[in-house]
């Protein structure tokens, strides 16, 4: 049989190889959850705000919820299970409106033609986690 140390830190290093990839895998399904959610919210009524002629698109309330979240990391000690959701939440959010105002669009049916678009770039940002991930497991 084989050194039990070195097995011991064999199996320690697959569990943390488990737990990352649980969290990316979650991580993602909040993200493409959140952009399901926004656009089916979005396509009934229109949760933006107007606040002196300035319309709050919900970009803005994920770039609130991400810089809050990051701040809130920063100076949290312990556990983290509260920020996965909340970023994945907010970054949802973001790239479900990036296109729309990327493309400068107006109105409920121009918005829901940027469906295919937001979904292209949501598989690409999966794709991009997925590669770092792989990238960083195999050093």
């Amino acid at each position: 049989m084989g050194n039990p140390k070195n097995f011991k830190m064999k199996c320690i290093n697959e569990i943390k190889k488990f737990e990352v990839r649980h969290k990316i895998i979650f991580f993602l399904i909040v993200m493409g959850l959140t952009i399901l959610i926004s656009r089916f919210l979005t396509s009934i009524l229109d949760p933006n705000i107007i606040i002196k002629n300035f319309e709050v698109h919900h970009f803005y309330y994920g770039l609130i919820l991400l810089i809050i979240t990051s701040l809130m990391m920063l100076y949290k000690k312990g556990n983290f299970k509260i920020f996965l959701p909340l970023t994945a939440i907010s970054i949802g959010l973001i790239i479900d409106e990036l296109i729309f105002i990327g493309t400068k669009t107006r109105g409920q049916i121009q918005y829901n033609t940027t469906f295919t678009s937001t979904i292209i770039l949501a598989i690409i940002i999966m794709l991009i986690i997925e590669v770092i991930y792989y990238y960083k497991s195999k050093k």
